[in-house]
């Protein structure tokens, strides 16, 4: 991977679970912990917004009454909905 280059979602969710570790095994001080703990929040952050991006292109296919298949945007996931 270069250096421009932004890690996949699922090397940052390992790299999450790495940082997850070292918090839960206490092996490092405070400061430590403190810079883990913001490595994560950025990690977390950027999983979500792929994970929004990704709902956002996901389609789903319905057949039309001619039989074709077409593509329609997914309905928001309860947002609005009452």
């Amino acid at each position: 991977m270069s250096k421009t280059e932004e890690p996949s979602f699922e090397e940052m969710l390992t790299q999450l679970e790495t940082v997850v570790s070292a918090v839960e095994e206490g092996k490092i001080g405070l400061e430590g912990v403190i810079g883990q703990y913001e490595k994560g929040m950025k990690l977390i952050q950027r999983c979500r917004t792929l994970l929004a991006q990704a709902e956002a292109r996901i389609q789903t296919l319905q057949v039309a009454e001619d039989g074709s298949l077409r593509a329609t945007p997914m309905e928001s996931s309860g947002e609005g909905a009452g």
